[in-house]
């Protein structure tokens, strides 16, 4: 009898140790998984920052944002705003950039939309192929006579329509600029003050 009940003491005792383990391990468990859901997540670089990282010359508060062929598309169709059409690794979109945030900030405009568009020229892709056909009558020709979006290329839309187009030259009296022989005071002035009206034009 008494090995019967020190047995079944034994088993009580077995069976809360158990218990007792099985809690802390759903508490720690729990406790873990609920940490890992509320952990802050890694810090995601602004539009701004990533932008300044591609674009050394503009300010670290510049406006640009980065959309979407999509987004872009659909200002097109019916949106309003700023879009700017380039690509890092072009010398006159990396000085014309600064001039662009510069004449937005005048104009207390928050966003100029940033689509990089050298794969999509490169692959003549749909999204390339639709933005030539919205801004056909403000586009140059190529050698063989066929519109191209050539960059940087800035737009002003307002409801879906062109009210303004920036017409980038890459000539100085006659010859062949660099953009930074190009790009002197004097026109960057005249280029901030033609930027600011069209971005009036969208209101």
């Amino acid at each position: 009898m008494k090995h019967a009940k020190l047995a079944t003491n034994q088993n009580t005792w077995l069976c809360l140790a158990i218990g007792f383990v099985g809690i802390i391990a759903i508490v720690i468990c729990g406790w873990y998984i609920w940490s890992r859901s509320h952990a802050p997540a890694s810090p995601q670089p602004s539009d701004a920052a990533r932008f300044k990282a591609a674009y050394s010359r503009v300010a670290n508060d510049n406006r640009f944002v980065f959309a979407s062929a999509g987004e872009v598309l659909e200002k097109f169709e019916s949106g309003s705003g700023l879009i700017f059409l380039g690509f890092q690794q072009c010398p006159w979109c990396q000085q014309l950039a600064p001039i662009v945030d510069e004449a937005a900030k005048a104009e207390g405009l928050d966003k100029i939309y940033y689509l990089d568009i050298r794969h999509a020229r490169e692959t003549n892709d749909d999204t390339y192929k639709k933005l030539v056909e919205k801004l056909k009558p403000h586009l140059r020709t190529d050698e063989n006579g066929q519109p191209r979006v050539y960059v940087p290329d800035v737009t002003v839309l307002k409801d879906g329509r062109v009210v303004g187009h920036f017409l980038q030259e890459t000539t100085a009296d006659g010859e062949k600029a660099t953009p930074d022989t190009y790009w002197t005071k004097e026109r960057r002035a005249r280029a901030v003050e033609q930027l600011r009206q069209m971005i009036r034009a969208m209101r």
